[in-house]
């Protein structure tokens, strides 16, 4: 694993701690309602990702997502503003979203790279992003798979399983990702959908029994996103 992917996996699971945090808080009335609605409210999010990218040290699109997501809270934080009037500025939107454009960093969606045979665990952060990953291990362990706003696919076309099996860790938020298996793997899914899913999309015929004490486990939370397992 690299040092920037364990620093991004750190930078998210510390704002999934904060969001459980303050949703404890307001569950046991320990924060004021007015604060509490305007913490657990969609432009939050927006923000949350202006934060996220501002400590990975990309300005712009923090500066953007943050100021979006202000933008549509301003009717929350003052009572003088209200959502008839704020959108007759919605071209403001437009306007950011061409600087975006602009000062974009030159990083295809399409891109894709390997995982040779000596990696035998992935970990794969996509953030308004993503690409393919062609796993081509012959002793895959599993590994964690994070997908919000963005997403990617994973093929093992070229891939074994370890004699123990492997586990995946999936947690999609607000993306997608697409998990390309063999044939003649044996795969559970043990996933948890809120407000999203994820699909069996398997062509189960096969001409090669699969060995079932060899099985890959898909597991983790698909919160207003999904995913889908193929197979060829």
């Amino acid at each position: 694993m690299t040092e920037l992917k364990r620093n991004n996996r750190a930078i998210i699971g510390l704002f999934i701690i904060l969001a459980g945090s303050i949703l404890l808080m307001g569950t046991m009335d320990l924060l004021p309602s007015n604060i509490y609605y305007i913490l657990f409210s969609w432009p939050m999010i927006l923000v949350a990702i202006g934060v996220i990218n501002l400590i990975k040290k990309e300005y712009v699109p923090a500066l953007i997502m943050m100021a979006v997501g202000f933008f549509f809270l301003s009717p929350r934080l003052f009572e003088e503003i209200h959502y008839g009037d704020l959108f007759r500025y919605w071209p403001v939107l437009v306007i950011l979203a061409g600087v975006q454009f602009i000062f974009r960093k030159k990083k295809p969606f399409t891109s894709t790279h390997h995982l040779g045979d000596d990696a035998d665990t992935i970990d794969e952060v996509d953030i308004f992003g993503g690409g393919v990953t062609q796993v081509e291990s012959q002793n895959f362990k599993g590994g964690k798979i994070t997908a919000i706003f963005g997403g990617g696919e994973i093929s093992m076309e070229r891939c074994q399983l370890s004699e123990q099996g492997a586990v995946l860790d999936l947690a999609v938020i607000f993306g997608g990702t697409k998990i390309i298996v063999p044939r003649d793997w044996n795969v559970r899914t043990e996933m948890v959908s809120i407000f999203g899913g994820f699909a069996d999309k398997r062509n189960y015929f096969s001409e090669n029994n699969s060995d079932p004490s060899k099985t890959l486990t898909i597991k983790g939370v698909a919160i207003f996103g999904g995913g889908e397992l193929k197979n060829f």
